[in-house]
């Protein structure tokens, strides 16, 4: 083992393959943490913009947004594609590929950093990777959900999930 494996961890790739991201049939649970544990999130003017670029590619890519919460540091949310939207990209050297929420949130996570050098951030705003889960509706969405809406409560900084101005229902998931 030389010493660049041992110094520098391997990056983790995503574990599934690119067509599970682009499916319709599942909800995505993704966390999005901010660049060296720092807190970003606290400058509101920062966080408005991460909530609005994140409504914002709801809207662009057809998402179904069941909920978000953006705490200091990090954003959780549980999204799902939406049939209309699916469509096929020109990956260049990968060869045409089906655009999935990985392509969103790297096109997302691109722009609120440009963003974010208006308000005195400077370099990257977020962590290479994201962390994700994907599962079906019938199977853990209420858990899933309630996870993420009640994280500033788990940390204290509020009693109720709803108090939190950076936390939201915005698609319903029980219909």
């Amino acid at each position: 083992m030389d010493s660049a494996s041992v110094d520098h961890p391997e990056r983790r790739l995503h574990r599934l393959s690119p067509a599970v991201y682009a499916g319709t049939d599942y909800e995505f649970f993704f966390t999005v943490c901010a660049r060296h544990q720092k807190t970003p999130f606290l400058n509101s003017q920062i966080a408005n913009e991460v909530i609005e670029s994140l409504l914002w590619t709801r809207e662009r890519y057809g998402w179904l947004l069941f909920c978000y919460c953006l705490m200091p540091d990090h954003l959780h949310f549980v999204c799902r594609l939406t049939k209309e939207q699916v469509r096929i990209v020109n990956g260049g050297e990968r060869g045409y590929q089906i655009e999935g929420v990985l392509e969103h949130i790297a096109r997302f996570k691109s722009y609120t950093t440009t963003q974010s050098w208006r308000h005195g951030i400077s370099g990257q705003l977020w962590q290479k990777s994201s962390y994700d889960r994907v599962f079906d509706l019938a199977e853990y969405v209420e858990e899933v959900i309630e996870y993420t809406l009640d994280n500033p409560v788990r940390k204290q900084f509020v009693a109720k999930w709803q108090d939190w101005p950076h936390s939201k229902i915005v698609d319903p998931w029980w219909e």
